[in-house]
């Protein structure tokens, strides 16, 4: 028998919110993701970047997944 894994949960807040509101995401199991980084998620809009704001063990809000991390730009002169 397999069991299934709980996958954590990303709360993440969008740019445009004034408040301290969290939305909750689940992380893929393949994805690796800590609080300050921004990462792409799926909404009625279409995709947008957002701002990890904590990491937590499970939610009952989750609906969606977090689409993929957005990989920081390469500084000018540093190597990738």
């Amino acid at each position: 028998m397999i069991e299934a894994t709980p996958l954590l949960v990303a709360a993440v807040k969008f740019k445009w919110q004034k408040d301290e509101k969290t939305y909750d995401y689940f992380i893929p199991g393949d994805l690796t993701v800590a609080v300050g980084d921004k990462v792409i998620v799926e909404t009625a809009r279409g995709e947008t970047t957002v701002e990890v704001m904590a990491i937590k063990p499970n939610s009952e809000m989750a609906q969606k997944a977090i689409v993929r991390l957005v990989e920081p730009e390469a500084v000018e002169g540093e190597e990738a």
